[in-house]
């Protein structure tokens, strides 16, 4: 009989995971450990076609354009062999691609939860064109990254002052000072465990829209810079 997976499956798996991250603890739990992926990525398909109503630059994605393997890349790190968080990317092109998108977090090792939307890579062609959107669009800027709802702007490791070379005297200057541009959403484990997970994380996601749409656009122009 095949194994039902459920969120307290997944919470309790990576937090064990969190206090065992070696192959042979992993190795024993392997088949509970695909059974648990499968559910996620089923999670994560869900999620992304409740997103799609509202976002219409979203594409119809796989389970591998969402989500990462478990496997920790050891080759030139000093790291443990396996990833103990659970993510779902929702992006044009997906997460490999370099334009903004949804992200859902889970590390019941670190009772780490959130919701988060945007660009994180910090290229400088990518800076320079979400910089260079805000000079010209500064009161949209502000509006769609400030939707409320428990969003909030992601102040970790800013700049003390707006980047050298961008004024420091304009209204939204203090936007100058990021080096990734994204707004985050706390949630905890209640709110994965309530019922219609699905729906409640793009009903979540919905008010992020027009933040990444708005970064779309500096996105579309630095790619046309690097092609």
């Amino acid at each position: 009989m095949e194994t039902q997976i459920s969120m307290p499956d997944l919470l309790q798996f990576y937090a064990g995971l969190a206090e065992n991250n070696e192959k042979k603890w992993f190795d024993e739990r392997k088949p509970l450990y695909l059974a648990i992926k499968s559910y996620y990525e089923n999670l994560g398909m869900e999620i992304l076609a409740n997103l799609r109503k509202s976002d219409p630059d979203l594409p119809a994605l796989g389970p591998r354009d969402i989500s990462w393997r478990i496997y920790q890349d050891q080759r030139f790190h000093d790291r443990p062999p396996y990833k103990s968080w659970c993510g779902l990317y929702f992006a044009k092109g997906g997460r490999k691609s370099y334009y903004p998108g949804y992200y859902l977090h889970m590390e019941p090792g670190e009772n780490s939860y959130f919701l988060c939307a945007g660009i994180w890579r910090e290229e400088k062609m990518i800076l320079k064109s979400v910089r260079e959107e805000i000079m010209l669009n500064g009161p949209e800027f502000d509006r769609v990254a400030n939707p409320g709802k428990g969003w909030k702007v992601m102040w970790d490791g800013a700049l003390a002052r707006p980047a050298q070379g961008w004024p420091a005297d304009k209204p939204y200057s203090r936007y100058f000072r990021l080096k990734q541009f994204l707004i985050m959403k706390n949630i905890d484990t209640d709110y994965l465990l309530r019922p219609n997970l699905p729906k409640r994380v793009a009903d979540d996601f919905k008010a992020a829209v027009p933040f990444v749409r708005y970064l779309n656009r500096p996105m579309d122009y630095a790619i046309e810079e690097w092609m």
